[in-house]
């Protein structure tokens, strides 16, 4: 679906091409998305070590354990929680509630539903990588590198 070299922006533009076919496989992506860059921003803005905070982001899934894992590598040296990086967190949490709802077949969306939460999820995403530039990261760029310290 995207590639590794694909830009924030590129990712971006094919989610809403898809929304024109298919507004739930376009929501599911702009989660995808969010996901994505959430926890690079988590890696470059983190203040533990990236191989420490790559295991804790393995069992890290859905907007609430973002926040936590934000809470304890981002905000203790950047200030901010992610509930105010992210403008629209409520809206995001509706995007959440869809994405779970639609992966687990529960039911499914019109196109307006669908393109309100796919548009939260792509302004969370714009969010942090603004919060992330702020801050003299590029998420689309080889990310910094925190080694453990020595014995």
């Amino acid at each position: 679906m995207f590639l590794v070299k694909d830009s924030s922006l590129s990712r971006e533009k094919r989610i809403q091409q898809f929304f024109i076919e298919d507004p739930s496989l376009s929501t599911l992506l702009a989660v995808i998305h969010f996901e994505w860059t959430v926890r690079r921003a988590v890696i470059a803005l983190g203040t533990s070590p990236n191989v420490n905070i790559r295991t804790q982001l393995k069992s890290c899934h859905g907007h609430k354990a973002y926040k936590k894992i934000w809470q304890e590598e981002v905000f203790p040296k950047r200030g901010q929680r992610l509930t105010e990086v992210v403008s629209n967190w409520d809206g995001l949490h509706k995007a959440f509630k869809l994405r779970h709802r639609l992966v687990h077949g529960v039911s499914n969306c019109g196109a307006e539903y669908a393109r309100d939460r796919t548009s939260w999820a792509i302004d969370a995403c714009q969010n942090i990588r603004g919060f992330c530039l702020k801050h003299d990261i590029d998420l689309d760029s080889r990310l910094p590198i925190r080694q453990q310290p020595r014995k």
